[in-house]
């Protein structure tokens, strides 16, 4: 569910109704080989688990049809924009290089049918992880080995991405990036909008100490942006059939999106006390993105610490709407200072 709410079922879908009824040949499983199947209506519509910083709903086109999934901005805002062409824009480009995004993903930019604009894309049909791997049924009780080939599938996709060749898809021109530093000084701005002026002192530290320990800039890709488990939509083989959420999708150097998911792995299993028995240790993660792309990953400490910089300026502004009294306890304050110290015996 949505931070701060979600809009009404009955108004999606009338909107989403009278939209599909005057763009059918922009829905899945139009204008392919046989015959036209029914004109598009909408059977009903669901909202959907997780994406805190999104809404999503699902939608039922019935039998004749597949369905698919429409996403909208928050009614509270995490982010002070929230632009829908570049993910449309990014799912459309990495589908057409092999990873399997949602495609055709069409941005609709007038308010006329929902009252905002909308992300249109079809409905990938499969398993989602929940957001705590550790106690969600379908990981936890997988067993070790498709455990393992899981966790395998989110290295491959993320060395998948960043393959794409961002440049020629003319993906410079519209996402953030590419500079590390500039990357820091985005997050910095974002810290302070998001707090409201009342920056949580242990992200304000770490903030203070990426900007003061940039790595040097490395070679950019095309970055993911939100990297995890739970952002994957696997079939009945426990493969990879769907790749979710580009909303941070961005360009930089590769160990943004390596930190990212390294970083949240280990604030989850920090918070929890235990991980997934089939997932393999970072070493042998690394090492498997390494024989992937011919890369040598650097900097990860760096890189992990400011991954939870972004995650935790991101959950305390979902605290913020949700006027969370415990903020400023937040626990994932205590792991980021733990992992700054680390970071810092390491460049002392």
């Amino acid at each position: 569910m949505a931070i701060g709410g979600e809009r009404d079922d009955a108004a999606l879908r009338d909107g989403l109704g009278r939209w599909l009824a005057a763009h059918p040949a922009q829905v899945p499983g139009s204008g392919g080989p046989g015959p036209e199947p029914p004109a598009p209506v909408v059977v009903s519509v669901e909202h959907a688990q997780g994406g805190l910083a999104n809404e999503t709903v699902l939608v039922d086109l019935g039998p004749a049809r597949p369905g698919i999934a429409v996403r909208l901005a928050p009614l509270v805002p995490t982010f002070p924009a929230y632009e829908l062409a570049p993910q449309a824009a990014v799912q459309n480009a990495v589908a057409a290089s092999g990873v399997p995004a949602p495609a055709p993903a069409i941005a609709v930019v007038d308010e006329t049918w929902l009252g905002s604009p909308f992300l249109v894309m079809p409905l990938v049909a499969g398993d989602v992880p929940g957001p705590a791997p550790v106690f969600d049924p379908y990981v936890s009780e997988a067993g070790p080995a498709r455990q393992r080939l899981m966790y395998h599938g989110l290295i491959d996709t993320v060395a998948a991405v960043h393959a794409v060749d961002w440049a020629r898809a003319g993906l410079g021109d519209i996402l953030p990036g590419p500079s590390l530093r500039g990357a820091v000084e985005r997050w910095t701005a974002y810290g302070e909008w998001s707090s409201e002026g009342e920056m949580l002192p242990a992200l304000a530290e770490a903030l203070e100490w990426c900007a003061n320990h940039v790595p040097a800039e490395r070679e950019p890709v095309l970055l993911w942006g939100d990297v995890r488990l739970g952002n994957l939509v696997f079939d009945r083989r426990r493969r990879v059939c769907g790749v979710l959420d580009w909303d941070l999708a961005a360009i930089g150097p590769r160990e943004m999106d390596l930190g990212w998911h390294f970083g949240l792995e280990l604030m989850m299993e920090t918070l929890f006390g235990q991980r997934v028995a089939g997932f393999p240790p970072q070493s042998e993660a690394v090492a498997r993105y390494e024989s992937r792309t011919g890369y040598e990953v650097r900097d990860l400490a760096w890189h992990q610490v400011f991954a939870l910089v972004r995650a935790l300026a991101i959950h305390d502004r979902h605290q913020r709407i949700a006027r969370d009294p415990g903020r400023r306890n937040n626990p994932m304050g205590a792991v980021l200072t733990r992992l700054l110290e680390e970071a810092r015996s390491g460049t002392a």
